[in-house]
């Protein structure tokens, strides 16, 4: 009996989030949320194997979304996403390339949110948009880095996360997004066309009709 008793008390909080008021569910949100980014490390393209590896950066994200269509059991919304990440460090054998770069992604698109009446709304989103990389003035042997040390390329992003509406029209949300893009424009060139930039982060999201 006790132990039926504590499953009760375990999964009750689950069924109120679950089916809380229709409160939670606004028009519009502005989210920011702070995480890191890591891209996935590269092969150049060389006589001789020259593998590249970059640091995680901390990254910042900025979110609007506004609701298109609501249900009771999901919702569709269009987001303007920013995210950005100041310096990411470059190891690499080759010491002509930058020895930090810093990145921005601007991926407009589509969130499709499960239980936005609910007190936890996950959510899965994609958006297509463009990237822009800037190189750092000095190379990984220390030299200057001439020549143009930025370039804008395209890019897409797809992931999800979840909303914890605790507070009213204030909400804590956790999320996951890989940015997929075309190539810093580095002095050697990479082995393949893309790359991915995985962003993990948290915040803050306000919302009101």
């Amino acid at each position: 009996m006790k132990n039926k008793k504590g499953l009760f008390l375990l999964i009750l909080p689950l069924v109120l989030f679950a089916f809380a008021p229709a409160a939670f569910a606004q028009e519009h949100e502005v989210a920011v949320l702070i995480g890191r980014i890591n891209a996935s490390d590269r092969g150049l393209d060389s006589l001789q194997p020259v593998k590249t590896a970059f640091d995680g950066a901390l990254s910042y994200e900025v979110n609007y979304a506004n609701r298109l269509l609501n249900g009771e059991l999901a919702s569709l919304h269009w987001e303007l996403t920013i995210v950005g990440a100041p310096s990411a460090g470059v190891k690499s054998t080759n010491l002509l390339l930058p020895k930090n770069y810093s990145s921005l992604f601007f991926t407009p698109g589509l969130k499709l949110k499960l239980f936005p009446g609910g007190g936890i709304s996950p959510y899965i989103v994609g958006g297509a948009g463009v990237g822009r990389y800037t190189q750092s003035n000095t190379t990984v042997g220390g030299a200057p880095n001439t020549g143009d040390r930025a370039n804008t390329t395209w890019a897409f992003n797809f992931g999800g996360g979840a909303d914890f509406n605790l507070l009213g029209p204030v909400a804590v949300r956790g999320e996951v997004r890989d940015f997929v893009t075309g190539n810093p424009s580095f002095s050697s060139p990479f082995l393949t066309d893309k790359q991915h930039n995985i962003f993990v982060g948290g915040g803050i999201v306000v919302k009101w009709k």
